[in-house]
């Protein structure tokens, strides 16, 4: 089965957009100029949720994957804690213990992911007053001009 034409980052950003806008896979195929099951498959593999309406059409979206808000960093800890008194607790069967295993493993990763992007939200702020400054002093100089 020969391989269509390759995705770029630009027709991927497009290709989001047009999902949270809720387009349906035969416009968005229309748009790329490609093939439904390529648009299905591309879907798919960004991590998109298809849903089939009422009529039979396909239409996707990412409603329902993603919060609305991210956690604090007390949340996270929160649910750490509360799977690590839970597993504490005598005649859990494997299962649940591999559950509150997965809990504790998503908390504390979160926890530390959470930390990075607060990090990097801490700089691009930094950055804006930067950027604000100096458009402040370019506009001073020009008065002085």
């Amino acid at each position: 089965m020969p391989k269509g034409k390759p995705w770029t980052r630009e027709d991927e950003k497009a290709l989001r957009e047009m999902v949270e806008q809720g387009a349906s896979i035969e416009a968005i195929a229309e748009a790329f100029d490609r093939e439904p099951d390529a648009i299905r498959m591309k879907v798919k593999r960004l991590d998109l949720k298809v849903v089939v309406q009422r009529n039979g059409s396909y239409r996707t979206t990412t409603s329902g994957l993603l919060p609305s808000d991210i956690l604090t960093h007390e949340q996270a800890l929160r649910i750490l804690a509360g799977a690590i008194e839970k597993a504490s607790e005598p005649g859990l069967d494997k299962v649940e213990i591999m559950r509150l295993k997965v809990l504790v493993d998503a908390a504390k990763t979160y926890d530390s992911v959470l930390e990075k992007f607060e990090k990097w939200v801490e700089i691009e702020n930094r950055l804006l007053e930067l950027d604000k400054k100096i458009q402040e002093l370019q506009k001073a100089q020009k008065v002085q001009s």
